[in-house]
């Protein structure tokens, strides 16, 4: 069986066996069609290396689940509906097992709660809080017409924050930080170059800023401007999953945490005081149980009609990053 998810910045594929057993595994680059101009093609050959790597033939593959950002889902004002051009991403001689293509927020979930009710928050390239309830049901907090934010997101409030003048001397390595990045000598060079970008691909200055996110979080104890980004991303966030925490019963709902920035301490501590604060909420913050390969994993062995038993859950716990 074969589990793929494809994000802005990694694709990471893996084939198990049908007791939870790694055979293989391979990572690539992103496959976001949004973020990845050749998104399709970075996702076929990790694919392909990861059967390789395994020495296993394609035509043996009872069964491909794959979560791809951009899938717009069921159900959702989200995106277009349209996901034909999915189709695309798994073209490799001899596969042509049955699969199961959805969100890789979804995926992400159904990792990271093991199938159970529940809501992710997905924050590194891409972003999205999504709640899957007791009926399956799903919803993400855009469907409010909500949308918290990714590491760009992050990076976009700090340097906002430093062209207009907020920084202090508590700043100053930061800020160095950040002109280094963009090879500029000052605040004057900075805005230059953030004018100078509206000539480059969209894709790669979504990169771009993303890439400057692990400074901003980084400096977080010690540059006030870098706290202060990060609570207004976990202020937004908060308020992502306290419009879909309603939604899933019981008197706790699990919270967890999935992507480059989400799973940072800085981002997670500070997430963890905006949901302390008043209106009060059932939401709580758990670990990630698996990847979101994993997660895909377990969509494979639903769809196969497999019970995932303790012991495969221990197995791919075992294998996972």
């Amino acid at each position: 069986m074969i589990a793929a998810d494809s994000g802005g910045t990694h694709t990471r594929v893996a084939c198990f066996g049908l007791d939870g057993e790694l055979l293989a595994e391979a990572t690539g680059p992103g496959g976001a069609r949004f973020h990845n101009a050749d998104a399709a093609q970075n996702t076929a050959e990790a694919t392909a290396r990861c059967l390789a790597a395994g020495g296993l033939d394609a035509r043996n593959a009872v069964h491909l689940a794959a979560g791809l950002s951009n899938i717009s889902r069921r159900g959702s004002n989200q995106g277009d509906g349209d996901n034909s051009w999915a189709v695309d991403y798994f073209v490799l001689p001899g596969l042509d097992c049955p699969r199961t293509i959805v969100n890789d927020a979804v995926t992400a979930h159904r990792g990271a709660l093991l199938s159970r009710p529940g809501v992710v928050v997905i924050a590194g390239t891409g972003s999205m809080i999504l709640a899957i309830d007791e009926g399956d049901t799903e919803v993400e907090s855009g469907q409010f017409e909500h949308y918290a934010g990714a590491a760009r997101h992050l990076v976009f409030e700090a340097m906002q924050l430093i062209l207009t003048g907020a920084g202090t001397d508590a700043d100053a390595e930061l800020v160095a930080a950040v002109l280094d990045f963009w090879g500029a000598e000052d605040i004057d060079g900075l805005r230059a170059a953030v004018l100078a970008l509206g000539t480059e691909d969209p894709k790669t200055v979504r990169h771009r800023y993303g890439r400057l996110a692990p400074a901003v979080t980084a400096a977080a104890d010690t540059s006030p401007l870098a706290d202060r980004a990060i609570r207004d991303l976990a202020g937004k966030t908060a308020r992502g999953i306290r419009l879909l925490s309603p939604l899933i019963a019981g008197a706790q709902v699990p919270v967890a945490l999935c992507g480059s920035l989400a799973e940072t301490a800085a981002f997670r501590s500070r997430l963890a005081d905006a949901l302390a604060e008043a209106p009060a909420t059932a939401a709580v913050l758990v670990p990630t149980a698996l990847d979101a390969v994993r997660g895909a994993a377990l969509v494979a062995y639903r769809q196969l009609g497999i019970e995932v038993e303790p012991s495969m859950i221990e197995r791919l716990r075992a294998t996972s990053r």
